[in-house]
């Protein structure tokens, strides 16, 4: 079909119904990329039409989809990202796993803004896309293995080596309801997108494209704006930090202010911090930085493990959540077993953080005699037991005994243990990222209503809203604020930053760049020929962060939902945060009423909806 004249984006989607074998395409919806730009933004308005309360996440008649932004693929800066966003069979609420790499942008050089997934194909089976030459292949001889041996295979079966590939590993295809999909080493993590695969007996998608370069309105302007907007993020501490050590330097410096979470969250302090530090992986591990495609930040790490039951090459360095989860929330110091765990994790298609929560909850649960050996195939869970957790993980990628339970996650645990959710780090059934409310209180707020659960992403107020950090968001109303505040001003701050993460999630950009928003209006408008400005900009940040709720609406969420797990709420007894805790029920109150949502329903009230055109809409 012939391209759409649209600047930012190729103008066409690339259907797949596995159910018929069928290849089709279409063209993007105009009125979505105005209302919504492109991205998680696009995929909500669409799938809020196709999907309801009443389809399984991991049924046929569920649909996946993924899509680029119109930054993708012309030079923005930290903005070549993808998504991949469906009903999520974990949570049953809105899934969006937000992904590095280089597979979006080679999507869109082959033509294509995104693609939609319908039905389930009756064997597993592979998508080759060579421009718009697509077609489904067999993908038995694939199935069965990890992440690293179906990307390599998958290239020489399909003779396109410099192709780039998307897939699941063994957790996916075993429905792991927190299974991965993973691109090039860099995992779409989060809401059990990789499960939805397997589901569908997709293995993989391969891609290849050779010549499409999207249209930009005003070439010049844009081209000046990219420059003034790499110079800001190149001159940010930020980036010289993640360029060091990438997101691993955060442990050192979460641990002293009390946001990183040790001992299933019940410890303020632990000695063994310094061991999984960012600079003990540096010293230790690190072979060389990685980054995404066209980013200049590099936040990625390429280490060596040599271990003589586990060797490696050359493998993904862990992040900050990664080491805080199956690090200090166990008392495990060795940094070699976090890296392994962390392989382990991206060669299955495990997600980290509900793996490492789902896993430390047992820990948990066994010290505290809750359940014995006989009940977790007669592991050792006694704090800091690494070889038992690595031994969790591949159960849990197989189902393989109490891997069962654990991927289900940790709700499914604590039903079958008898446990309440007031003593499970959950919210809406996700597991709590390892940034603890208790030092930033807006994070309360955050996980509360965030659209796909627990998620520090969707509003980074402890970075953002922190008055020792460099980030100056003022034109759009955000001031610094102290972290244990409870009141309007911290709010107001997390709400702003709500809805403009919305839109770095439909741009597609990272959440570590962080220029001045008037550069990314910049951006938007001299790339698309938009006439943003900071007040319209807000407005269409609140736009797609409130089209995500209505989602999840539609799906049976109700006030009872936004709530946080006393676990959370529960002061610590020594530590930086001795004593602190969010006053959660009193700033809830006043979110709905900033919001202007309905107390009663959680429902966006009428005038609210009708402001953000979103009146024609059914939830």
């Amino acid at each position: 079909m012939k391209d759409l004249e649209v600047f930012g984006f190729t103008g066409v989607l690339l259907k797949v119904d596995l159910s018929q074998a069928k290849i089709s395409f279409e063209p993007i919806n105009i009125d979505y990329t105005t209302d919504f730009l492109g991205g998680a933004g696009y995929a909500c308005r669409y799938l809020i039409d196709e999907l309801d309360k009443n389809i399984d996440g991991l049924s046929p008649q569920n649909t996946i989809m993924i899509m680029n932004g119109p930054f993708t693929l012309t030079g923005a800066p930290s903005s070549n990202r993808f998504v991949i966003c469906s009903k999520s069979p974990y949570t049953g609420l809105w899934g969006e796993s937000n992904c590095g790499g280089t597979f979006g942008p080679e999507l869109k050089r082959a033509g294509f803004d995104g693609i939609i997934i319908t039905g389930k194909s009756d064997k597993p089976v592979y998508l080759q896309i060579m421009d718009d030459n697509v077609n489904l292949f067999d993908a038995r001889s694939l199935w069965g293995k990890g992440i690293k041996e179906t990307r390599l295979k998958l290239k020489e079966l399909s003779t396109l080596p410099k192709a780039k590939v998307l897939c699941i590993g063994q957790a996916g295809e075993n429905q792991v309801k927190y299974a991965n999909v993973n691109a090039e080493g860099r995992s779409a993590g989060r809401t059990g997108m990789g499960a939805i695969f397997g589901s569908k007996c997709l293995k993989a998608i391969i891609v290849k494209g050779s010549s499409f370069k999207p249209k930009i309105h005003s070439p010049q302007v844009f081209k000046a704006s990219i420059k003034k907007t790499l110079k800001s993020i190149l001159n940010s501490n930020i980036t010289q930090i993640l360029r060091d050590m990438g997101t691993s330097a955060g442990v050192m410096g979460a641990y002293s202010l009390g946001d990183l979470p040790i001992k299933y969250w019940s410890k303020g302090e632990w000695n063994g911090v310094l061991d999984i530090s960012g600079e003990n992986l540096k010293k230790q591990f690190l072979i060389k930085n990685k980054s995404c495609y066209g980013c200049s930040i590099g936040c990625g790490r390429i280490i060596n493990i040599v271990n003589k039951n586990y060797e490696v090459t050359l493998c993904e360095g862990p992040e900050y959540e990664t080491i805080a989860g199956f690090g200090s929330m166990i008392l495990n110091n060795d940094l070699e077993s976090i890296s392994i765990a962390n392989d382990m994790c991206n060669d299955y298609g495990l997600d980290t953080i509900s793996t490492s929560g789902s896993i430390s909850l047992l820990f948990d649960l066994f010290n505290k005699g809750i359940i014995d050996k006989e009940q977790v195939d007669n592991l050792n869970l006694s704090w800091g037991q690494a070889d038992s957790m690595l031994t969790l993980i591949k159960k849990t990628a197989f189902k393989d005994g109490i891997g069962q339970l654990l991927a289900d996650g940790s709700n499914a645990i604590g039903t079958k243990f008898n446990i309440s959710d007031d003593k499970i780090a959950t919210v809406n059934k996700l597991e709590v990222p390892y940034h603890d409310l208790r030092f930033c209180h807006g994070m309360a707020i955050t996980y509360a209503f965030s659209p796909r659960g627990a998620c520090h992403t969707s509003a980074d107020v402890f970075k953002v809203l922190r008055k020792s950090v460099e980030i100056d968001y003022s034109s759009l109303g955000i001031e610094k604020v102290n972290m244990n505040s409870n009141n309007d001003k911290m709010i107001k701050g997390t709400i702003i930053l709500q809805d403009y993460r919305s839109i770095y999630s439909s741009l597609i950009s990272c959440f570590f760049a962080n220029p001045p928003p008037e550069y990314m209006i910049e951006l938007i408008n001299n790339l698309i020929g938009s006439n943003l400005n900071i007040e319209s900009t807000k407005i269409l940040g609140e736009r797609i962060f409130t089209l995500k709720r209505l989602f999840n609406i539609k799906m049976g969420i109700k006030p009872v939902n936004d709530s946080i797990p006393k676990i959370l709420l529960k002061p610590l007894k020594e530590g930086p945060l001795r004593g602190s805790s969010p006053e959660f029920k009193k700033m809830k109150k006043n979110y709905y009423n900033l919001r202007d949502w309905n107390e009663q329903t959680g429902i966006p009230n009428s005038r609210t909806i009708k402001r953000l055109r979103l009146s024609s809409l059914k939830f």
